[in-house]
């Protein structure tokens, strides 16, 4: 099968060539690049993989023409395993400790660890050009390894409980931005659990609840009932989906989240300069999308939830342009919603009907986890006070009794220090701008040089925390909720 056998050297050398100009990074990697963990997890499944593959095609042996037809399609189905991690190797190579905001990340993971069943989750990053988060869904890759290990018996397994989040190349080295990784944290708990199956029939009730007349107007839309209901559902469930992980992610690490929601979707500009919606800006904000509602429904969300937790006395007392949009937006009526959008208006109902299910789901999760605002309450004074007078609020000494050294050394959750932090920036940075002699509150070069330092200070108390508990162990620092400091 003379043929037969170059078609088959060209096939698999073009595939072995593809692998090996996908996992060249073995050879281009920079010696002084530094990854966490759980990337290093992902790349020795890369690695692992690849040559799991390369041995493969290296022994890979036909007797004859009908042998080489049956297992020709074998190479599709690796090239297309590879195909897909193409998408990730470099990205994820990009994104070393020195370009990815990984204290932040780490400092959310431990939080998220605590959850209830994750205490084994761990987050690798990886670099995307488009501005906006990714959660791979991992499910994927797991299919995929195991499709290939049907092939080649001794290919990996893709490791459990790993997650992927694809984060904005350009917000490799800010702090409080990186607070909206908490949201693609709630994809990858969502997805493929429960969580996900629960609500899809919740779904399905509200839609079969509409009245008939409602139904039928959407049946005359689409002309086919049954396509109709597909679609509803559909968009209800990716609707829900974002909710959902909005929602979460304001659970997990509190209303530092929807500040860094705020801000990277530019929302407090709806604002007027006293503080009022103004409706010329505010209107065309509410458009919905096919796969998220607007930024506006789901900003209106998160304030909901905030009423209903302890951090809302706190975002009352607060001057800050966020705080007054997180306060305006409790008012905004279902009816202004619908009529901003005439296509998708239809199903705002529908997605307001299953918020208590979602709700629902978030109590679940959280159920008997500390909410955070306790030690907050306690330590945000002690935190701002370090970062006002430019000090890395790794350890806090918080003074028990009367005498000075009644003191204990305490450490600060994560969830403290970014909200904390976040809510520095957004009222006291004129303040600390304002005590450096000679410097310019109105210079925006130096305002951005400031915000830098109060982000740097943030992610380093969160390094030196991360550093502690690998190098000392947990009993080196006081944790939990301290009683009351006197600072």
């Amino acid at each position: 099968m003379p043929r037969q056998r170059d078609d088959l050297r060209h096939d698999l050398t073009a595939l072995y060539a593809f692998i090996e100009s996908i996992v060249g990074w073995s050879a281009s990697r920079r010696s002084s690049a530094a990854y966490g963990p759980a990337a290093e997890e992902f790349f020795q499944f890369v690695g692992e993989l690849a040559e799991s593959c390369e041995s493969h095609i290296a022994d890979f042996l036909v007797e004859d023409d009908e042998e080489f037809e049956d297992r020709r399609e074998e190479l599709g189905t690796i090239r297309a395993a590879w195909r897909l991690m193409h998408l990730f190797v470099k990205p994820a190579l990009d994104a070393d400790t020195l370009q990815a905001p990984w204290t932040v990340v780490d400092g959310l993971a431990r939080r998220y660890r605590v959850l209830p069943g994750c205490g084994d989750t761990r987050f690798a990053l990886f670099h995307t050009a488009e501005f906006n988060y990714v959660q791979v869904r991992t499910a994927d890759l797991q299919n995929i390894a195991a499709k290939i290990r049907k092939i080649i018996p001794i290919a990996p397994k893709f490791p459990s409980d790993l997650g992927l989040i694809g984060i904005p190349y350009s917000q490799g080295g800010t702090a409080f931005a990186n607070c909206l990784v908490a949201h693609e944290m709630g994809h990858y708990r969502y997805r493929g659990t429960e969580l996900e199956n629960s609500l899809r029939p919740r779904i399905e009730d509200a839609y079969e609840s509409l009245p008939d007349k409602f139904k039928a107007a959407l049946d005359v839309e689409f002309r086919d009932a049954s396509a109709n209901k597909d679609i509803a559902i559909k968009r209800l469930a990716v609707w829900a989906e974002e909710t959902f992980c909005d929602l979460f992610g304001l659970m997990l690490i509190g209303p530092c989240y929807s500040y860094a929601y705020i801000e990277a979707f530019d929302l407090s500009a709806v604002l007027d300069s006293g503080g009022q919606v103004s409706n010329e800006r505010f209107l065309p904000r509410l458009q919905f999308h096919e796969t998220y509602p607007s930024h506006i429904f789901r900003l209106q969300q998160q304030s909901s939830l905030l009423r209903e937790s302890p951090w809302w006395d706190h975002i009352n007392g607060r001057t800050c342009r966020s705080a007054a949009l997180l306060r305006a937006l409790l008012d905004v009526p279902t009816e202004a919603h619908i009529n901003e959008n005439p296509s998708q208006g239809k199903y705002i109902p529908l997605l307001e009907s299953i918020l208590p299910a979602i709700k629902e789901a978030i109590g679940k999760i959280f159920d008997g986890v500390d909410d955070g605002f306790t030690e907050f309450s306690q330590l945000n004074p002690v935190v701002q006070n370090c970062l006002a007078a430019g000090v890395v609020p790794s350890t806090l000494n918080i003074l028990k009794g009367e005498r000075a050294d009644d003191t204990i050394r305490f450490a600060a959750s994560p969830m403290v220090l970014l909200n904390s932090g976040m809510d520095f920036y957004l009222s006291r940075i004129n303040e600390l701008i304002g005590s450096i002699p000679d410097e310019d509150v109105d210079s925006y070069p130096k305002r951005l040089h400031w915000l830098r330092r109060i982000e740097e200070w943030t992610a380093k108390a969160l390094e030196d925390q991360s550093l502690m508990m690998e190098d000392e162990g947990d009993h080196s620092v006081e944790r939990g909720n301290p009683e009351t400091p006197q600072a």
